[in-house]
């Protein structure tokens, strides 16, 4: 019994390691760079989302109905169906604040708002405008403010719809009206680089490019 023991203890001992595969650094760098590309361009999708189905939009037209919640609007290429809500902020021509029930059908408005998923218009703000006013008007810009020149009075807007393109806009004419969002008669020593404006122009260069401003909305 006493010379098999050192035996049994030697047979005991004698383990064959089993090899454990571990991952190498270079396989979980390269799995987390994919998660981070996974998750930049989920992102980028829901941004490029957003920006195609909630555009913000400027409509000039003469109402055709009146509704509680909506009215109709004809516009030179289409009727449209204009959203109203409690926070909608309307203007009569002299940017002066009235109600809803002051708008009439046969008006012409100007609508400022965001479009939604079936294309209406949800209105931001609604300006009443004059037949002969309303006719001039060339171009309406809704746009970013890029540089100012009050030397040449002159201004450089970027329109949201279309960041590729940019706007001169002349800022000398007599009649120039300049409004907050609400209505507040505002001057060119309001708006600053940055700023979010809505460009009324009745005068576009041949190039379409510089617009003579007639008025103003800041954003």
């Amino acid at each position: 019994m006493i010379m098999l023991l050192p035996l049994i203890l030697t047979t005991s001992l004698v383990i064959t390691p089993t090899a454990i595969p571990t991952p190498t650094v270079t396989s979980e760098i390269q799995k987390f760079r994919e998660i981070i590309q996974e998750k930049v361009k989920t992102k980028l999708q829901e941004i490029n989302q957003k920006v195609q189905t909630n555009p913000k939009r400027g409509y000039i037209g003469t109402i055709t109905k009146i509704e509680s919640t909506q009215i109709s609007l004809s516009t030179k290429d289409k009727n449209r169906t204009i959203i109203l809500s409690p926070n909608t902020v309307y203007l009569n021509n002299k940017s002066i604040k009235i109600k809803s029930t002051d708008l009439k059908i046969g008006q012409e408005i100007l609508v400022i708002g965001v479009l939604d998923d079936q294309q209406n218009l949800s209105a931001k703000r609604i300006i009443v405008t004059t037949i002969k006013s309303s006719q001039n008007l060339k171009t309406i810009v809704l746009g970013q403010v890029v540089d100012i020149s009050t030397m040449y009075s002159l201004m450089a807007i970027i329109p949201i719809s279309n960041k590729n393109t940019q706007y001169q806009v002349k800022t000398d004419t007599k009649n120039l009206q300049i409004i907050s969002k609400t209505g507040e008669k505002l001057t060119l020593k309001d708006i600053s680089k940055g700023k979010k404006i809505i460009v009324i122009s009745t005068s576009v260069s041949p190039s379409g490019q510089t617009l003579t401003a007639e008025k103003i909305v800041v954003m």
